[in-house]
């Protein structure tokens, strides 16, 4: 288990682990987000490929080229208008996870006013899609000829209202570098963990300007009710950078629930707002 990240050890724990025969970790006495340096938010900078993310390495630690692609792709350089809200998904090199879960969460949340866009921590900039994510997205009806990978910036994290990441490796890489991001920024297997039984009530006492937000907002509520999963291992999506078919459908199979999840609550909270809730 890290030693140094628990998503949810700013609240105390309310029920056991979902592990069986599994004992209870010993509480920390530590402010969990201590190791996370407080910086003053760098425009346009490249953020910075965490050490221990599995896959690219370094490689392209120094590359902080941006592509922008039609706005209609969900790429644009500018913010479109996004009356639902704004989901940024981050991985590494924003040519594998990132793009499929990107693509996949747009595709459920498709006509709600939600901008769903992605960016890697050391992206191969200006790179479509991964061949072996293309053949998952074709396999599921979805186009992904117009997207090309990006390099994350701290505006990025700033525009958004969910931030995504592939693993919590990613998740600290964000909030070192955007500190604001701190309370919209997790791990998408600890996002969808947060909101799986998410109920009406807490949906209408949360606060948020959007459905996104509002989500952000419950969920962040809820820490003291969901018990983290202890190992990273278990909430980080597998990295199939260059590796064969079958850690491409690992991927899916990490990362599809998740995503179904998350995009379930967002249709939910989507149509109570069009009803009238605020």
């Amino acid at each position: 288990m890290s030693d140094d990240f628990d998503p949810f050890a700013d609240a105390p724990r309310s029920r056991p682990s979902r592990r069986e025969n599994e004992q209870e970790p010993a509480p920390q006495s530590f402010d969990p987000w201590a190791d996370l340096p407080t910086r003053a938010s760098r425009r346009r900078h490249g953020l910075e490929l965490p050490t221990d993310a599995p896959g690219l390495g370094g490689m392209w630690q120094g590359d902080d080229a941006s592509l922008t692609l039609d706005r209609g792709a969900g790429q644009g350089s500018e913010p479109s208008p996004a009356p639902g809200g704004r989901i940024l998904v981050v991985c590494t090199g924003n040519v594998c996870r990132s793009p499929y879960i990107h693509l996949r969460l747009a595709a459920e949340l498709d006509c709600l006013g939600i901008e769903v866009t992605s960016a890697g921590t050391g992206a191969l900039a200006g790179w479509p899609v991964d061949p072996g994510s293309v053949a998952l997205l074709d396999a599921a009806g979805i186009d992904s000829t117009a997207f090309r990978a990006r390099q994350l910036t701290v505006d990025m994290v700033e525009d958004a209202d969910l931030v995504l990441t592939a693993t919590r490796a990613h998740r600290r890489s964000v909030v070192q570098e955007a500190p604001s991001g701190l309370r919209k920024t997790f791990a998408l297997v600890d996002f969808a963990d947060l909101v799986a039984d998410l109920q009406p009530n807490e949906v209408e006492g949360a606060s948020g300007d959007t459905p996104v937000s509002k989500l952000v907002a419950a969920a962040n509520a809820r820490r003291h009710l969901v018990h983290a999963r202890p190992d990273d291992a278990d909430a980080d999506i597998v990295d199939p950078f260059k590796m064969g078919p079958e850690t491409f459908e690992q991927m899916e199979r990490e990362a599809r629930s998740a995503v179904e999840t998350v995009a379930h609550r967002l249709v939910t909270i989507a149509m109570l707002w069009q009803r009238g809730l605020r």
